[in-house]
Formats: structure tokens, C-alpha cells, sequence
């Protein structure tokens, strides 16, 4: 599975969990909706292409990156 974020336009900020149920049923499996910011974190199976989720109300699709950070006590690089 691929990690994506899904940003909602400024139009359709008010209705998030209709965008996230719209979402849903082109197949992103949808992990966390963050109404207050308008977005959707979901996943989508490896391999589809992000564009499947270019639907009505959706300003960007990206995927999600991981970033790692040394532990506190590591030595300065």
C-alpha cells in the first residue's frame, strides 16, 4: 500500500467527510480526516496511480514521505 495526502480545495473545506467519502469509493482507504485543515490521510494500493484520486473537491495529491530522525543522543553529523 501506498501512503497518500489528500488536500481539499478552499470550496469544499466545509464538506471534508463528503470528500473523504467520495475518496473512499475510488478506492483510498482512508486512515485520518483532519477537517479543521482540509486533509485526508488515506492509502491507496501500490501501483495505482495518485491521478485516481483527482476527484471533485481535491486540490493535491501526494505521497506521503517518511522522515527519520537520529535519537537524541546520536552524534552531530
Amino acid at each position: 500500500m501506498t501512503a497518500v495526502i489528500v488536500t481539499v480545495d478552499d470550496a469544499h473545506l466545509g464538506r471534508v467527510g463528503a470528500v473523504a467519502e467520495t475518496l473512499r469509493e475510488h478506492g483510498l482507504q482512508v486512515d485520518q480526516v483532519l477537517d479543521e485543515v482540509g486533509v485526508i490521510a488515506g492509502r491507496i494500493p501500490a501501483g495505482r496511480p495518485l491521478t485516481a484520486l483527482r476527484v471533485d473537491g481535491v486540490a493535491a495529491v501526494e505521497e506521503a514521505r517518511r522522515v527519520r530522525l537520529p535519537p537524541p543522543d546520536a552524534p552531530v553529523q
